[in-house]
């Protein structure tokens, strides 16, 4: 077994108890998932649905607990078992029982075998029952899902969920000039809870980088979340993402496809970006008061903390603020160091004859005793100059640039910086705002902020 299939396998483990191992459980809570995640159906690395008993969760958490992810990865012996009944007899089974839910499972198996899809006596009634259970697919289960409405649910404190999404907000003019327009894309996190954005930022592109860049600033600031809910993108769906969030602890959690509603939150603060944010920033785009991404920023966070943080919510008759900082729930903080290797990206590499490898338009020089093998490389996709090189799953000595050709990875972009006009232009909630906010800045000196953890700075 290779390292990518047994890091492959140890995001499936952590998956598994991601929930369980994020957060801080009740008393009888951690028996009650440990039993739910076993009754349920699961794809695993092989593609193949499989189910793990309670025991094997209790395993594996402690395996995590005591030596964090790298601990779930599989030895190098060992496989999947095979399944007793074949799928394709267990979906047809399905299919019979969610066409009529009140057939049992005798008549399910009759029907099977005189349809020859099974010879007779081949499953028994309680081995198919055992997994239709499992699957959920009873009858009392049906009829709840028949009749089943949503309604409106928040999570109970700060930080317990965020929800993220990305909005193709406005258009700024392209840096080259000549008339071209660029399209700014809002990438931003809300606290369930409060209804706090722990960051939000526009972007040129909308790529993996800038989706990692924007979580690690809110995680800097207000701490990691336990759990992560986001779409199926592909940003959301990158092994980079799946990585940092089992480094750190994070339940990461995606929407079912075709039932978005659980987003509500983040998509009705992008509806009201819409109509109050939006309007004022074509105002000072039009004027020529906004001619980059980075002024677009600075109106944005004036707007989001004199504006959208200062107003009460429809909801929680609080202001987002307010809310959060009233949450008596602990903010929990990784270390520097910890978030910034959690979120590096790696590649794989053939370290050739000479001891060096070529990557991204560079040369690096590794140890020779790595000659002929294949190395993974760890890596700040801002900061190509430092390479780690891993093999095996243990870090050897970091590659050495001996020609350095490009300094960021080529799927990232640095937005062209413009000098920023000052001068004013009539009314506008933007201009307004800030002075007021450059005032709330310096009263709030002593929180802990980004720039300031980025800054090296000390909090007491």
């Amino acid at each position: 077994m290779d390292e990518k299939q047994r890091e492959s396998i140890a995001l499936f483990r952590y998956g598994l108890i991601s929930n369980v191992v994020s957060r801080k459980l009740m008393k009888g809570e951690k028996a009650a998932l440990l039993r739910n995640i076993a009754n349920q159906e699961h794809i695993n690395p092989l593609g193949e649905k499989q189910n793990i008993s309670v025991r094997s969760l209790e395993r594996y958490i402690q395996l995590y607990q005591e030596g964090g992810f790298d601990a779930l990865k599989p030895k190098r012996k060992g496989n999947y078992a095979a399944r007793a009944i074949p799928e394709e007899v267990i979906n047809k089974a399905i299919q019979l029982k969610q066409e009529r839910p009140e057939r049992s499972v005798y008549q399910i198996i009759r029907m099977l075998e005189l349809a020859n899809i099974v010879k007779p006596n081949q499953i028994s009634e309680s081995t198919l029952s055992k997994q239709l259970r499992k699957r959920g697919v009873t009858r009392q289960a049906l009829k709840q899902e028949q009749s089943r409405k949503y309604r409106r649910f928040e999570f109970p404190y700060r930080n317990a969920c965020w929800q993220g999404d990305v909005q193709h907000t406005l258009y700024l003019p392209h840096p080259t000039g000549e008339g071209k327009r660029v399209t700014a894309k809002l990438f931003a996190f809300i606290d369930d809870y409060s209804r706090l954005i722990v960051h939000g930022e526009f972007y040129l592109d909308e790529r993996g980088a800038q989706l990692e860049d924007c979580l690690q600033k809110a995680i800097l600031r207000y701490g990691k979340p336990e759990k992560l809910y986001v779409d199926n993108g592909a940003i959301y769906r990158a092994k980079v993402l799946d990585l940092a969030c089992a480094h750190l602890g994070i339940d990461l959690v995606h929407s079912k496809p075709g039932r978005p509603e659980g987003r509500g939150k983040i998509e009705r603060f992008f509806r009201f970006v819409d109509t109050s944010f939006k309007p004022e920033a074509y105002d000072l785009i039009e004027s020529g008061q906004i001619k980059s991404v980075e002024e677009l920023n600075n109106y944005f966070q004036i707007w989001l903390d004199m504006m959208y943080h200062e107003r009460v919510h429809g909801e929680t008759r609080q202001t987002p603020k307010d809310r959060f900082e009233e949450s008596e729930q602990s903010l929990v903080y990784p270390h520097l160091e910890e978030i910034k290797n959690a979120f590096k990206w790696q590649e794989e590499r053939k370290v050739d004859k000479t001891g060096c490898i070529s990557f991204q338009n560079n040369r690096y020089e590794v140890e020779q005793k790595l000659v002929g093998k294949m190395v993974t490389l760890r890596y700040d996709p801002f900061d190509l100059e430092i390479l780690e090189v891993w093999y095996q799953g243990e870090r050897q000595e970091d590659a050495v640039a001996a020609s350095l050709q490009r300094h960021l990875d080529n799927r990232v972009s640095v937005p062209n910086d413009e000098e920023k006009e000052k001068s004013p232009s009539g009314l506008n909630f933007l201009t307004l705002a800030n002075s007021p906010f450059q005032e709330h800045k310096k009263q709030q000196k002593g929180r802990l902020s980004y720039s300031s953890l980025m800054g090296g700075e000390k909090h007491d």
